[in-house]
């Protein structure tokens, strides 16, 4: 072999190694930084800082949102958690988006539903509003029924028929703590910029629900849903923290997000054609009010807790993690002008690079096991060398998961039980040996399905959900609809 090759091939190591160091590294000092952030907002306990929101007497008015395409089994379950919440005023709009099952049925039942005048404002366009209907139950609840368009064109609806100032946007599956949305509202009052906060969200996957609340945490059995709660809980420590010192959010997730309602409607809303609306809608916050010289705020609360459904099986992992990941794609496409430029501050010069890096990390990782496997293969890399890759790529990431894990365990003890923990440290040991790499895969597979069909439009297919299905229907409740 001619040392050269082998020289080169040394070379190809140490820059892939350097590389793994340096990303993950990255993530070490961002979850430093999550922690300092931590303190700062915890200087009042979150009990006491909730009571005394609560007794100021002004928490704004809120208007909550919540989209449902086919979700019998699980929406009057968040419904009624969700008018459950302890703050002081507030309304829910849930909008059935052109449903095929019995989503309308369900709530007819179980909030006994009347047809109402009201109907959404036409700032936001949507699709064609069928009826809109009012509980007698309680009259906080209202329903539109709509033709199908998607999340984001539900979401434009009920923005166009909520009465409030602000409006929470939440998906059909969650599950909030009693005290979520005062900690989200809680920045509305402190800072005049708050224009849209969000809360930390966690997998109920393992936990044990009752009539909307959650009763006790725990781990799931199910490897692959066990794995998926070390990421949220990676993520969170990470990213959501660490960018709240620097006003640069690019991405409130669409499953629980508190936002200014002028500020929405002067940007058109939600875009219904955009993969991955949650994060786009927040860019286009962001270049709108830095074109406009508008100071702002989009913050974070690590008190606020909203506990979601994360997939069961793995088909339907890999659909959520390639949308997520196109979702990613089209956002700095469509807004890639915005980075490293000094007019947009953080969010051009700080937050873009770091998603550019995440955008395109699965390609360089997966690449980089390739390269080394095929040059170790071929006997132009040495076992040794090739066995440093793997080491570092496989004990950097565990140091960054039990960094978040040690964060986790100390700053909000989600999970209780000392068995729970043992297991989390566990997962973090065999995350890198196949799990990884099939997020890695299904990450890289989206480049191939955006560039083979060059669109920005996907339809809105939620999850598979597991839960009790609605009752039978009752005497005159409406029939379920096929999306027209």
């Amino acid at each position: 072999m001619m040392p050269e090759v082998q020289s080169v091939a040394s070379i190809v190591s140490l820059v892939l190694i350097a590389g793994l160091v340096a990303y993950h590294g990255t993530n070490l000092v961002m979850i430093g930084l999550a922690v300092s952030e931590i303190h700062r907002q915890r200087r009042v306990p979150p009990g006491e800082r909730a009571a005394m929101a609560r007794d100021s007497g002004l928490l704004p008015r809120v208007s909550v949102v919540i989209p449902a395409f086919n979700e019998d089994l699980t929406i009057v379950r968040t419904v009624s958690s969700v008018l459950a919440l302890d703050y002081p005023e507030f309304e829910v709009i849930v909008v059935n988006d052109g449903s095929t099952d019995r989503t309308l049925g369900a709530l007819w039942d179980a909030f006994a539903l009347l047809p109402s005048n009201d109907r959404p404002t036409r700032e936001i366009p949507s699709q064609r509003v069928r009826g809109v209907f009012v509980s007698q139950k309680d009259p906080r609840l209202k329903v539109i029924d709509k033709r199908n368009g998607g999340k984001a064109d539900a979401l434009n609806a009920g923005i166009c028929l909520a009465d409030h100032a602000l409006v929470l946007m939440l998906d059909a599956d969650v599950v909030l703590d009693p005290n979520a949305l005062v900690h989200l509202a809680i920045p509305f009052v402190e800072d005049p910029l708050t224009i849209a906060t969000s809360g930390m969200i966690r997998p109920q996957n393992g936990c044990t629900v009752e009539a909307g609340r959650l009763v006790s945490t725990g781990l799931p059995t199910s490897w692959l849903e066990g794995f998926q709660v070390l990421e949220y809980l990676r993520a969170y420590a990470i990213g959501r923290l660490c960018f709240n010192r620097v006003n640069a959010h690019l991405i409130i997730s669409g499953a629980f997000g508190l936002f200014d309602r002028q500020r929405l409607q002067e940007i058109g809303g939600y875009q219904t054609h955009a993969i991955g609306e949650d994060m786009e809608v927040v860019v286009r916050l962001h270049r709108h009010l830095r074109d406009q010289r508008v100071p702002y705020r989009i913050t974070f609360s690590v008190d606020a807790l909203c506990l979601t459904e994360a997939p069961h099986s793995l088909t339907e992992f890999g659909k959520q993690r390639t949308r997520w990941h196109q979702g990613l794609l089209t956002t700095l496409r469509v807004h890639g002008d915005m980075a490293f430029r000094l007019r947009y501050g953080t969010i051009g010069c700080v937050a873009f690079p770091y998603f550019l890096l995440e955008l395109y990390a699965p390609i360089l990782e997966g690449l980089g096991w390739i390269v080394v496997a095929a040059l170790w293969g071929s006997g132009v890399l040495s076992g040794e060398r090739a066995a440093l890759f793997a080491a570092t790529s496989v004990v950097m990431s565990g140091f960054v998961s039990m960094a978040a894990i040690a964060v986790e365990t100390t700053a909000f003890g989600f999970l209780t039980r000392l068995t729970d923990r043992m297991r989390i440290v566990l997962l973090a040991l065999l995350e890198p040996f196949g799990y990884r790499q099939a997020t890695v895969y299904y990450r890289v597979r989206a480049f191939v399905l955006y560039y083979r069909t060059i669109q920005l439009r996907t339809g809105w297919t939620p999850p598979v959900r597991q839960g009790v299905p609605g009752p039978a229907p009752a005497s005159g409740s409406p029939p379920a609809r096929e999306g027209e």
